[in-house]
């Protein structure tokens, strides 16, 4: 009996199992909205988007080749994560940034990727094995930061942070980082270029390094020292000089 025959063989399912299937089917316009809220998220870091810009559904959908409702959908999403921000009679726009919120968002932060550091090394976390994936990620980080593409650069980045947060084995801890990291995308976007790329490589090494050796002070004065970048640069400055820029003809 053939695979075709053996599958037409078999007793079709109860038809509240079925039921159930079709609740738990439709997860490809969840994913086209996560992948659209990404584009946007991208696009913020590279610039083509700035603080304050309205984010037009139309125009959106259209370069992404997609229909309206993912994206009305997406900005949603981005409004929950305070990505976005709806305003009456003036639409969707992106965040605003001061440099005060900024230095709010970055002590919140802060504070977590430094708890992170205490709960690795309180539970036995920082062998080498353990770490593998926080260094692949900052290996990854080394690769793109060699590339012109910032949306990757931030990611990257994202990327090695999130998984410090995430080998703390806190789910509460890894869920609340993650609920600020798009916001980060866009404060690393306009600031990525305040440092070169290879003292921040150095500066992960540095962290894992210390980690492993079970240094939390040492650890957690590098992770201090990485994170303290914001308090070179003047964001509010910086988004007005990328709007210049753009609208240079």
């Amino acid at each position: 009996m053939n695979a075709m025959s053996a599958e037409a063989s078999e007793p079709s399912a109860p038809e509240d199992t079925v039921g159930e299937a079709r609740r738990l089917a439709p997860v490809h316009p969840r994913t086209m909205v996560e992948q659209a809220a990404e584009a946007v998220v991208a696009a913020a870091a590279r610039g083509v988007f700035l603080p304050g810009d309205r984010l037009v559904e139309a125009e959106i959908a259209r370069e992404l080749g997609i229909s309206r409702v993912p994206v009305r959908e997406a900005l949603r999403l981005l409004e929950s994560q305070g990505i976005v921000v709806s305003t009456p009679y003036k639409g969707m726009r992106l965040m605003q940034v001061t440099n005060r919120a900024v230095a709010e968002l970055m002590r919140v932060r802060t504070a977590l990727e430094a708890l992170a550091l205490r709960e690795i090394l309180a539970s036995g976390l920082a062998t080498a094995e353990r770490l593998a994936p926080a260094r692949r990620a900052a290996d990854r980080y080394n690769t793109v930061a060699e590339g012109p593409d910032t949306a990757a650069i931030v990611s990257a980045d994202e990327a090695f942070h999130g998984e410090l947060c995430r080998l703390s084995g806190n789910g509460v801890l890894h869920g609340i980082w993650l609920s600020v990291a798009r916001q980060l995308s866009v404060v690393w976007g306009l600031g990525h270029d305040v440092r070169p790329k290879p003292r921040i490589s150095a500066e992960h090494t540095e962290i894992l390094d210390l980690l492993e050796r079970g240094d939390l002070e040492g650890a957690q004065a590098a992770l201090d020292r990485h994170l303290s970048w914001h308090e070179d640069l003047d964001f509010e400055q910086a988004v007005e000089r990328r709007r210049q820029a753009k609208q240079r003809p």
